[in-house]
């Protein structure tokens, strides 16, 4: 098995990154040595620190692309292997197809070590992957308890300050502590461990992990808890006989793991629910919804929104196959009728603030976390409900364990946003939510004290207003109580930046370098031009959770450069592909629309002149 896990490791598609693990594995029903040995190693890896004492759970839920059912079978495997190397005694409850959002409530729910999802998200139906989860007694803590692994060792500090929350992905230092591991194992260490415990697993003793005990029950308990968990959040009681006043809303799960349980959960909030493809593991259109549709040329989500005005919804979703995604739309036939990502983004920080400031629980400071390409717009809303902003590496669950982290210090963190797909963490969430941003969507319309509440500091937030289209807007007026309120109109209340998001290619030197090229062309050709419009600049490289003078792991994490002038500020992000060599990322974003007519062109021309063949010869 070993010489298949090396040959995994060493296909080219493979991508392993603390958001988890990702490769092809084919539209069939089964799946390689190869992958097999992939997943096994993995689980074997994780499950291998499983504590000793009693029984532990580890959960598995997967969304329906073909090959879930077998990759989740390997991963069980793992899991089963790997705490009888340590000698542990583990229960697996196999939830079946189920939302990420879902999956981590029930670790949560279920008091379980950890656990895994089985997904590959908005990816192509032919890809799949898996992202550990943390657990209520984290498996990969214990070996930090043992000293192996500490953080203190790391540089990161306190372990507290690295730990995601309960059902969370493993934090990005934990996961890269897994990778290492499987890395390790593919190198022979632990090797005739490895062996002799994946072969004492044989197809009886999986089929009795997975099948011979009841997982109906468990999963059940986890809705329960996810109800639970939202209606705490949002000051809502869920009932299944709740009258339907809100909404409609019409959901798009296009086959994936939100077909049905999404609809079921929004109606338990008063939410009426019109659904679309929603066939299980059916995909009517392309899993990526937030791009164009290379059949038409036009954009995914607007069949999502001709559907909405064709059946009367208020709005419409469509989510990603795992569901933790949404795209939000409002009825209509043409693009205008999409929602910019950092629109959205900003809109759902807008009213959770103001509906955190209505129910004034709290007296702790207020704080939202943002990950570094999350547009300004963002931030100016939180600061104008006097919110201390947090800034994080791109990454979702840096997002979440920094939310987690500032919990424990005592601040109040209702809300974070995680780049620029607009993906918002609502409450005590521990990662994106795409059914809770139809819940946002559908509560703004009737919450005429929040929208209120908005509006007093929304004028705060405002330096630039374009619409969909590019025009300028007006700031909206207070919309009165006994007018019905428009969630178009609230839309068009939220801030929203010049924004533009290119894809460049550089010459395949290492980050770093690129990097270093990049700082130096700004200095020497771009701040000269700028000088004059702003007052100060800034390079800024943020790893995990913490800002850094320079990243001291993985090089390619993200870069950008911000600057600042009175009441208005920009930045130019820049973020190389793990998994597409010579690949680039470029966001820019200003405040001011005449400062983006600047410093969009002056961008391009840096990442330009940077990436030319023989740069520093001259």
């Amino acid at each position: 098995m070993l010489s298949c896990l090396r040959a995994a490791l060493a296909d080219q598609r493979l991508v392993q990154s603390f958001s988890g693990v990702r490769t092809v594995f084919g539209l069939e029903p089964a799946i390689s040595n190869e992958l097999t040995a992939l997943a096994v190693a993995y689980a074997w890896c994780y499950a291998h620190e499983v504590p000793a004492p009693g029984e532990a759970v580890l959960v598995i839920g997967r969304d329906p692309r073909p090959t879930g059912e077998a990759l989740s079978r390997a991963l069980a495997h793992g899991f089963l292997a790997g705490a009888k190397a340590r000698g542990a005694r583990l229960r697996v409850i196999d939830l079946g197809i189920i939302t990420t959002p879902l999956a981590q409530t029930a670790v949560r729910a279920l008091n379980a070590a950890g656990g895994v999802i089985v997904t590959a998200s908005h990816n192509p139906l032919e890809h799949n992957g898996f992202k550990f989860l943390t657990g209520t007694a984290c498996p990969t803590c214990v070996s930090e308890a043992a000293g192996e692994t500490s953080a203190a060792s790391a540089g990161r500090g306190e372990s507290g300050a690295i730990r995601a929350p309960a059902g969370a992905l493993l934090s990005a230092f934990e996961m890269e502590s897994v990778i290492a591991r499987v890395r390790d194992l593919a190198a022979g260490r632990d090797a005739d461990l490895f062996d002799k415990t994946v072969s004492a697993v044989d197809s009886r003793h999986l089929e009795e992990a997975l099948r011979g005990h009841d997982n109906d029950s468990p999963r059940v308990t986890a809705e329960r808890a996810y109800l639970d968990e939202i209606g705490s959040d949002w000051g809502i009681t869920p009932h299944c006989l709740k009258p339907l006043t809100l909404g409609p809303a019409l959901l798009d799960p296009n086959g994936g793991a939100g077909s049905g349980v999404d609809a079921r959960v929004l109606e338990h909030f008063g939410v009426r629910t019109i659904e679309i493809n929603a066939e299980l593991g059916f995909p009517e259109h392309g899993i990526d919804t937030d791009g164009i549709d290379p059949a038409s040329g036009r954009h995914m989500l607007l069949r999502v929104a001709r559907a909405a005005a064709r059946h009367g919804a208020r709005f419409g979703v469509a989510f990603d196959y795992d569901a933790d995604r949404g795209n939000l739309v409002l009825p209509g036939s043409n693009e205008s009728a999409i929602i910019p990502p950092q629109r959205v983004a900003a809109f759902n920080l807008a009213f959770a603030l103001a509906r955190r400031r209505l129910m004034g629980r709290t007296t702790r400071p207020l704080a939202v976390v943002l990950s570094d390409a999350t547009s300004l717009a963002s931030a100016r809303v939180a600061e104008a409900f006097g919110a201390e902003v947090f800034l994080v590496e791109t990454g979702e669950i840096n997002v979440v364990t920094k939310m987690s982290g500032l919990r424990a210090e005592g601040y109040d963190v209702p809300v974070g946003i995680e780049g620029a797909n607009g993906g918002t963490v609502f409450g005590t969430s521990t990662c994106r939510d795409g059914l809770q941003v139809a819940l946002a969507a559908a509560l703004a319309e009737s919450q005429v004290d929040v929208a209120l509440e908005w509006m007093k500091v929304a004028s705060r937030a405002a330096v630039v207003r374009p619409d969909i289209g590019g025009q300028s807007e007006q700031v909206l007026r207070s919309p009165q109580p006994t007018q019905g309120l428009n969630l178009e109109d609230l839309l068009r209340s939220i801030p929203v930046n010049p924004n533009m998001m290119l894809r460049l290619s550089a010459p395949q030197v290492s980050h770093g370098e690129v990097k270093r090229r990049v700082e130096e062309e700004f200095t020497r050709t771009v701040w000269p031009k700028l000088a004059g419009r702003f007052e100060a600049y800034d390079f800024e490289n943020y790893e995990g959770t913490e800002r850094v003078p320079e990243r001291t792991g993985d090089e390619s994490g993200a870069w950008r450069v911000m600057l600042r002038a009175p009441g208005r500020r920009a930045f130019i992000f820049l973020r190389g592909s793990r998994t597409e060599a010579g690949v680039w990322r470029m966001i820019v974003d200003c405040d001011d629309a005449s400062d983006f007519a600047v410093v969009s062109p002056l961008a391009q021309a840096m990442f330009a002149a940077a990436s030319r063949a023989g740069y520093g010869d001259d």
